[in-house]
């Protein structure tokens, strides 16, 4: 009877175990991105199209014990898009001590950019959307086209927008749909 308990036991914790969410649990549903571990709910600008594998993170190989892929979309053929990174706060990574806030990320990136002939244009704000989420955000050029990185906490984590666009126009899509994620129970 003791090992018959122990064998049932040892079976509820092979389940709950192959059951466990994880950062990476994402996938595609119509035109969003949909994360059932942040209860999130991205939908990207109609001008990108995702990249192949784009809900897959183990695939990019960028998980560790800190950050995650999430997602990622491009505009055709062409080098802008936008990439969605999960990052854990308080969490040292192998150049840098752990991230206590987006505020924090935003600031480190700031003073980590050098301008000149090539980067230019560097500003700091933060946004809050509709429903109340507070982004940081750095914006800054790079031969003449607009970047940004957007973050915004969500339980343990910072979710993190990394943006490039050909034009102002582009990347304020990208930066409105940043905003208009959804995040819920």
């Amino acid at each position: 009877m003791f090992k018959l308990k122990i064998l049932i036991l040892m079976m509820v914790a092979a389940v709950g175990a192959a059951c466990a969410q994880t950062p990476a649990d994402g996938h595609i549903a119509g035109r969003a991105y949909v994360n059932t571990y942040f209860h999130l709910r991205y939908t990207w600008p109609a001008a990108l199209t995702p990249a192949p594998g784009a809900a897959a993170a183990p695939d990019h190989g960028m998980t560790n014990n800190y950050q995650t892929l999430l997602f990622s979309a491009r505009q055709a053929k062409q080098p802008y898009g936008l990439v969605l990174v999960a990052e854990k706060l308080n969490v040292a990574g192998p150049h840098s001590t752990g991230l206590k806030s987006s505020a924090e990320m935003i600031d480190r990136l700031a003073k980590s950019l050098r301008p000149g002939p090539v980067l230019s244009n560097i500003t700091r704000s933060q946004k809050k959307n509709a429903r109340g989420m507070s982004f940081d955000e750095l914006n800054y050029t790079i031969n003449g086209k607009p970047s940004a990185v957007m973050a915004t906490q969500v339980g343990q984590y910072l979710i993190v927008f990394k943006c490039s666009a050909e034009s102002a126009a582009g990347m304020a899509q990208m930066e409105q749909s940043a905003l208009e994620m959804r995040v819920g129970k």
